[in-house]
Parts: C-alpha cells; sequence; structure tokens
C-alpha cells in the first residue's frame, strides 16, 4: 500500500475501471499479421485525485497461435513458445506509457520480449513460475513444457470437452500484469487532471510473427503466426474524497518513480568493451542479457532466450574509465574448470563440473531486484535448479525449444536508496573477457569413443557473435499542481 492511500484511509474508495482499446476492430483482433500491432488504451483523468494502483493493472484477452495458412498447430509438432516470457510478452515488442495533461512519454520500454524473461528468471523460482505464473502469463520454466500450452486449447474448449470444428476454438485465456517501471514503484500514481497526470494512454506494439509468434523447426516451415483479442485493460483505482482531496489540490505535489530504458549492441571478441553515455541522472541499475546474433530474425530459435554467451571469465564496470560501482573485476570460476583430462584430453574443453557464476549471478540479482542481496528466494538461479547459469551450458542450448535453456543474466546495483548514478553526461562501460577457444561436448559420436564439441566462446567470426540488450532503471520525479506539471529524469 503506497504511503498516501495508507495517510488517507477513511477518505479512498476502490473500484474497478475495464477498459477496451480505443482502436480495436470489429472483431477485437490485434496481430502484425493483419496489419493491425498497435494497441492503445486511454485512461481518463477526473477532478478530483484518482490512486491508481499499478501493481494490480492487468491486461486480459486471449492468445492464439495458429499456422500461417489459418490452420491449428498440431499437438505434436516443434511448436514453442518462451518460458520465461511467455507467449503474450514473446509477442510485445515496445510499451509506451504517456501524460494526457503533459502531453508527453513517462516510460518507454522497447524489447519488451527480452526485458521480461530477465525479470521473471530472477525474482520467481521454477514451482511459482508453473503455478501461478502459468495460470494467469502462461509463463512456464522450461521450454518443451510451453508446447502443450499452445497446442491444448486447440482440442478442447472453456468447458474440457473437445472441439472438432475450427471455427470453435478461439484460443487461451491469459491475465498478465505491465511490467513497467511506473507501475512498479511502490507509490499510486494520480490520474486526476488538477493534482496529477491528467490520464494516461497505454500503448503495446506487437512484434512481426517471424520474432514475437511461436518458434520451432514446424513454427519455422508452416509460417506460424499469432492473434491476440478480447482484449480487457482492468485498472484500479482509489478515489479520494473529503478535505484531504481539497488539500492534495492546493498543494504541490511529487510523485517518484522508475523507468527502463533500452540499448542493443554486439560483441564478437573475446576482448569485448561496450561504452557509451546513456543520457541519464539517476541510474539505479542496470541489467542485460545475451542472444547469438545469427539467430536474430529466425523463426527457427528462441529470440527471448537467456543465453550464457560462452565460456566467461571476467566483467568489469566503469564510469569515466574508473571502476564503479565495484572497485573490482567480476571473476568466474570457469577458465579453471578447463583442464586436460576433462573431455578427450583437450586443453579448451570445460569438464562437466557444474558450479555457479556466483559473483555475477549475486550482482545480477541485486540489480533486478534493486536491492542489497541479503538471502536467496524465489529464483531460478539457483544451483538446484536446470536453469541456474551453472557453468558447461553451451552457447546455444535450448534455441530450437527442444531442450531447456538458461536463465542468464548480468547486471550490477548502482544505488538501492540514494539518487543513483548520474550518466547524463558520463561514459558508461563494461568489459568482457571471455574464452576465444572455448568448446564443450556436445555428445559422444556414433562409434562411441569420440566427443562432439560445440562452440562454447566470442573467436571473432559471425557464428560466435552476441546480440546484447541492455536495460537501465532511472529514477524520476513528477511535480505537479493545478497549475502544471514538470518532469526530472
Amino acid at each position: 500500500m503506497s504511503n498516501l492511500r495508507a495517510q488517507n484511509l477513511n477518505n479512498v474508495t476502490k473500484r474497478y475501471l475495464q477498459l477496451n482499446p480505443v482502436n480495436a476492430t470489429s472483431n477485437g483482433q490485434f496481430s502484425f499479421a493483419s496489419g493491425l500491432p498497435l494497441i492503445k488504451f486511454d485512461i481518463a483523468s477526473s477532478a478530483l485525485p484518482t490512486l491508481l494502483d499499478g501493481k494490480e493493472l492487468r491486461l486480459t484477452g486471449k492468445y492464439t497461435a495458429t499456422n500461417g495458412n489459418g490452420t491449428n498447430i498440431t499437438n505434436n509438432g516443434t511448436y514453442f513458445a518462451d518460458g520465461f516470457a511467455g507467449p503474450v510478452y514473446q509477442a510485445i515488442d515496445t510499451i509506451t506509457i504517456a501524460s494526457k495533461r503533459l502531453n508527453q512519454n513517462l516510460e518507454r520500454i522497447n524489447m519488451c520480449n527480452r526485458l521480461v524473461p530477465s525479470l521473471i528468471s530472477s525474482q520467481n523460482n521454477p514451482k511459482r513460475i508453473n503455478t501461478k505464473l502459468s495460470v494467469g502469463g502462461k509463463h512456464k520454466s522450461t521450454i518443451p513444457l510451453t508446447r502443450h500450452q499452445l497446442s491444448s486449447y486447440n482440442e478442447v474448449n472453456t468447458h474440457g470437452n473437445y472441439v472438432a470444428a475450427t471455427a470453435s476454438r478461439t484460443g487461451v485465456d491469459f491475465s498478465i500484469p505491465i511490467y513497467a517501471g511506473i507501475f512498479h514503484s511502490g507509490e499510486d500514481l494520480d490520474l486526476s487532471s488538477i493534482s496529477g497526470v491528467g490520464g494516461l494512454t497505454i500503448e503495446i506494439l506487437l512484434r512481426s510473427n517471424v520474432t514475437g509468434a511461436v518458434f520451432g523447426a514446424d513454427a519455422n516451415t508452416n509460417n506460424a503466426s499469432y492473434v491476440l483479442s478480447d482484449l480487457v485493460l482492468t485498472v484500479p483505482v482509489y478515489e479520494m474524497g473529503g478535505m484531504a482531496a481539497q488539500e492534495r489540490q492546493s498543494q504541490v505535489n511529487q510523485f517518484n518513480f522508475n523507468s527502463w530504458s533500452s540499448m542493443f549492441q554486439t560483441i564478437n571478441s573475446s576482448a569485448s568493451v561496450l561504452a557509451f553515455t546513456p543520457g541519464m541522472s539517476r541510474v539505479s541499475s542496470m541489467i542485460m542479457n545475451f542472444l547469438t546474433a545469427s539467430e536474430l530474425g529466425d523463426q527457427r530459435f528462441n529470440s527471448c532466450r537467456l543465453g550464457p554467451i560462452g565460456e566467461l571469465r571476467q566483467l568489469r564496470f566503469s564510469k569515466n574509465g574508473a571502476l564503479l560501482p565495484l572497485q573490482y573485476r567480476l571473476q568466474t570460476v570457469e577458465r579453471p574448470n578447463n583442464t586436460a583430462t576433462g573431455i578427450a584430453n583437450s586443453p579448451n574443453n570445460s569438464s562437466s563440473i557444474k558450479s555457479l557464476r556466483v559473483s555475477v549471478n549475486r550482482n545480477a540479482l541485486e540489480g533486478v531486484r534493486t536491492d542489497r542481496y541479503n538471502k536467496v528466494n524465489n529464483t531460478c538461479i539457483s544451483y538446484r535448479d536446470w536453469s541456474c547459469g551453472a557453468v558447461d551450458i553451451a552457447q546455444n542450448t535450448g534455441n530450437s525449444g527442444i531442450e531447456p535453456t538458461g536463465c542468464f543474466t548480468q547486471g550490477v546495483l548502482y544505488d538501492a536508496y540514494g539518487s543513483g548514478q548520474d550518466f547524463s553526461q558520463m561514459v558508461w562501460s563494461c568489459e568482457f573477457n571471455v574464452s576465444a577457444t572455448n568448446t564443450l561436448a556436445a555428445g559422444i559420436d556414433a562409434t562411441q569413443t569420440a566427443v562432439v564439441p560445440v562452440a562454447n566462446n566470442l573467436d571473432g567470426t559471425a557464428t560466435t557473435a552476441q546480440s546484447v540488450t541492455l536495460y537501465f532503471l532511472n529514477k524520476n520525479t513528477l511535480l505537479f499542481n493545478a497549475q502544471g506539471i514538470d518532469i526530472q529524469r
């Protein structure tokens, strides 16, 4: 509960608004293939203070996956969705939240399909993903489990009965929160035209079928596509009345919130450095994830996969060339795992010793949670889970959906409780040290005598090059009263 609401419990009344997209067509369907990839919701303002509880905001509807010719996907085909993203967020590219009074974007999140897997896997363990999050967002802890979820609705209706008629197969129901920083900042957002932001517009841009639909060999062959329909945005609001409302309208009010900003880079060298000026003045944390660059735009592969990058040895974060926020490099134990006797008597092969990237994972969890890391709870990044981020998981593991994938996220916390780090005119940089020669054992050959190697390195070629998606969490402040509104970033 926010402080403002807690201080005025006797003067607030809760109710739910249910909104349909303002740009919906007669059939209520949205998809990239149909030429309508933009979903727009308009949340109106009111004169009295009206507090929006962003954590309870929910987008509900139906998700339907079909082949390109409109036929249903098969139960035994290779059709998958990313487990951590879920089929709905896999289809979402950008979310934009704007103030109607300010006529300006408050937050714009690009590449949502890669942010959500990092958030879900870092803050939820497999049990929670396969129960609570599976019901609403259709998330799963491993990719193979998503196939049954995508195909089963093609066989039964809402009563569990078999449906033979194609026209009756209407998709699977979903209910998802909006994973935007502004809605998960711990404070209610005032929608009032006098004491608040004057209403909101929320725009959701969908991804193309090739990158946003289900993936897999059969999905690619049959040009699988998706449709979102029957969309409703449920908005929980608290209406304030009495003297508390009059007081709020007569004073300058402040709203502190977080926002995600994304960057995209590529690396292909074992000693790579990312360096740029983010242009943000109050950065709380940064997280990033990796995907083999050659898989981008290929429906055979999972575009939401959190890849391990390769045999990672060191990470170094800095600001204008000086180590910050850590005064040391993050080291891993992956190089010591290389042994001459581990696999096939080759010094470039890693043995199958399972060991976490402890220091890397700890700082990544701090970055996602924006809190100091005191204990392990509700995370997939743990030793006992297959997707834990242990070493010796090959660079492209899980890309086709046939086998589970990992949950590799890197990041760092800059400031949990203060005003954040100023990168408005400062250069942010991260240095990677990755093996250029390491290989892993993909299995034993037909003669049962030799190991089949698979690359797990950055050797400077396009084959192993990695795309890097970076997300900065920045603190912002809104100041508003009856005369106007101002935003400080």
